[in-house]
């Protein structure tokens, strides 16, 4: 969860970042668009259950924020090693802080809203439900929709990079990632990093998520138990009063199994 004041702070970030990557015509349209959704954009979630990530107020626009700077993260480290560099720096941040934009919705309806049924939040973690009014797209297809819909043209990298963003994890996807010859490879890497920008801001919001979760203590299981130590306790609690044939022999062998 973040607090209000932060909330704040990464709308401002978020704008911050359109003045410094982008100029001209496309950043006088993306601060339009970033105007009209400016409310969805600020407290949006980024995901339906709170298990999976930054389903909270306020979520998509932190996870936006993380999944770019990761993305440049990670175009550095594929400098470092040499990767060859066919995109520009715009194209890079532009992918990494609209590729998930149709997750806010339609211009009309928002994607998300606070679900009403207690037992899918309490035993699914759903505490968001999908809005019935807004179209279903897959949500790369809803982000193209929405830009091409603000008169927001993008390259030929920015589309294949958001179409690609979900990996193979969508199955339309073995087209492109699963190439027979050397001719259909993606012609620059900004697909796979920006695939991978997404699934790492994912599992850290998950790990923050789970780490903030109460600690429930379990027994632990005895240090020197195998596969079969459920078998061994159960033998263990043989009460030998009521087995003549259990001798004290065979017991110490069985409570062997449980001291260091």
């Amino acid at each position: 969860m973040i607090g209000a004041e932060q909330i704040k702070i990464n709308f401002e970030s978020f704008n911050k970042a359109l003045e410094t990557h982008f100029e001209s015509e496309r950043l006088e349209k993306l601060k339009t668009l970033a105007d009209c959704l400016k409310e969805r954009m600020m407290f949006a979630p980024a995901s339906s259950k709170d298990w999976f990530n930054n389903a909270f107020p306020g979520g998509y626009l932190d996870h936006i924020l993380r999944v770019n700077k990761i993305a440049n993260q990670l175009h550095k480290l594929y400098n470092f090693h040499g990767a060859t560099e066919s995109y520009t720096n715009e194209e890079l941040n532009f992918v990494s802080l609209f590729c998930q934009l149709g997750k806010l919705g339609d211009w009309n309806n928002e994607y998300f809203t606070k679900n009403d049924s207690d037992w899918h939040v309490k035993n699914l973690g759903m505490v968001y439900k999908f809005n019935e009014h807004v179209p279903a797209m897959k949500i790369y297809d809803r982000t193209i929709y929405l830009l091409q819909d603000a008169g927001i043209k993008i390259s030929h990298n920015e589309y294949l990079a958001i179409r690609n963003q979900e990996g193979l994890f969508d199955e339309s996807n073995k087209f492109y990632f699963y190439s027979g010859q050397k001719e259909t490879k993606f012609r620059n890497h900004l697909p796979l990093l920006i695939h991978q920008a997404i699934q790492t801001a994912q599992e850290i919001e998950y790990q923050m998520w789970n780490s903030e979760k109460p600690v429930v203590h379990q027994s632990p299981k005895p240090a020197n138990a195998s596969k079969a130590d459920k078998s061994i306790r159960k033998a263990k609690a043989i009460n030998t009063e009521n087995n003549p044939n259990f001798n004290e022999k065979t017991k110490s062998i069985i409570d062997s199994f449980f001291t260091d």
